[in-house]
């Protein structure tokens, strides 16, 4: 194979950057009963009014519902912390993510997300393995969340590639799209024309093969030294 050269790493986060035991848990749901526990603690609510004085902030289907932590008077770290807490239990941050989130770092290649979770989200997740905060994670150059363009359908949207290279000035020819999906995450970004893309199944046999179009490989090792900066 020959060198790839990027500009820009696009990322999915779950089963991506991170490894969930099985089954995997129901991350909007975790969220989701986390936040209304809370406020049921903090008004002394039943569990149906805690959820109605929920949604009256917004639309839970589009906004991370993290931004209805300030109408709640809920604090942010605290809810944070209890997120990465639980998640501590269900999820892993495998070292080989952190090895070349370092790489691309040192590559001086931007890894971005793409993915259903809003930034907030990806950084309580990322926290289980001690590389973020809530501020953020210094791996991570930018995020491109599901509902980053307003689409219903979010990253599951046709729109959902095409959007992020055409509104943030992204090459398709100089850009690489990594996940564990073939389905949502490595037919999209074909389809999109973004000309690397990556899946990574840490349960098949070879290390790196070339098939439908994409490159799947076993873990991060292996496409690190592929994977060449253009210097644009």
């Amino acid at each position: 194979m020959k060198p790839i050269e990027v500009k820009t790493i696009l990322m999915d986060v779950d089963g991506t950057m991170t490894r969930y035991s099985n089954p995997k848990p129901d991350s909007g749901c975790h969220f989701w009963n986390i936040l209304v526990k809370m406020v049921m603690e903090k008004y002394d609510l039943t569990s149906e009014t805690a959820e109605a004085k929920i949604r009256s902030c917004g639309n839970t289907d589009q906004e991370c519902i993290s931004t209805f932590l300030e109408p709640l008077d809920i604090c942010r770290q605290t809810y944070f912390d209890k997120i990465v807490e639980g998640f501590s239990h269900s999820i892993e941050i495998p070292e080989d993510t952190i090895l070349f989130f370092r790489a691309m770092q040192k590559k001086g290649i931007p890894v971005c997300t793409a993915t259903t979770n809003p930034p907030f989200m990806t950084n309580a997740k990322l926290a289980v393995g001690g590389i973020a905060t809530m501020e953020g994670c210094k791996y991570l150059t930018r995020h491109h969340p599901g509902n980053e363009f307003n689409d219903p359908l979010g990253k599951f949207s046709p729109h959902f590639f095409p959007n992020i290279l055409r509104h943030h000035g992204y090459d398709p020819a100089y850009t690489m799209m990594i996940g564990d999906e073939p389905k949502r995450d490595l037919y999209p970004a074909l389809e999109a024309g973004i000309r690397y893309c990556v899946i990574i199944d840490r349960n098949q046999k070879e290390d790196i093969i070339e098939k439908e179009g994409g490159i799947f490989i076993r873990a991060y090792r292996v496409l690190i030294n592929k994977i060449k900066n253009t210097g644009g």
